[in-house]
């Protein structure tokens, strides 16, 4: 690697390099074109400090300058159930996803472990569900998810399997949130 008073050949005359490994890099015509590894490293600093220009929901909104929350829920009402296995934050009026639930398409199913609600403002939780508390929902269809790829393999033992597994999903709406 050259000195760090060494020069780069500049790219305007690479062609006419005329130097020797041993000694400074220079153009062959000497007409000032020489670039140093500092004025390099200066155009690279100032390439990397331009901003990226930001997106409209990054700014602040113009009535009040506050900022919300992408996780911020944009309704005043919603429910947190026990739901296949998951516990899921539901809303009315959104579609969502869990595992394999036992109804048919176009059925209306009852979540009743409902673990807390809001409405209007009033937070409550139950311990561990909340009585008399249900959210309503319609089975849109039956799916499955992405594909998994499950790789076995034991080391010097010529044992290699592959398997694909996609786990079946089924999708709803919820209709209804009743505390």
């Amino acid at each position: 690697m050259a000195a760090a008073g060494s020069l780069i050949p500049c790219s305007a005359h690479l062609p006419q390099l005329t130097a020797h490994r041993r000694g400074a890099w220079s153009c062959s015509t000497n007409q000032g074109h020489r670039s140093s590894r500092a004025a390099r490293q200066n155009l690279n600093v100032r390439a990397q400090t331009v901003e990226a220009p930001t997106r409209p929901n990054d700014t602040a909104s113009s009535k009040g300058g506050k900022q919300t929350p992408s996780y911020a829920s944009l309704s005043d009402k919603y429910a947190i159930v026990d739901a296949a296995g998951t516990q899921m934050l539901l809303e009315e009026g959104r579609w969502y996803t869990c595992n394999r639930l036992q109804a048919e398409p176009g059925s209306t199913i009852k979540f009743g472990r409902v673990l807390a609600a809001k409405e209007n403002g009033a937070f409550s939780s139950g311990r561990p569900y909340l009585e008399n508390a249900t959210v309503e929902a319609e089975i849109l269809e039956e799916l499955k998810g992405e594909k998994v790829i499950v790789y076995k393999m034991k080391p010097k033992k010529h044992y290699q399997r592959k398997n694909g597994h996609r786990q079946p999903l089924t999708k709803f709406l919820v209709t209804k949130i009743s505390t």
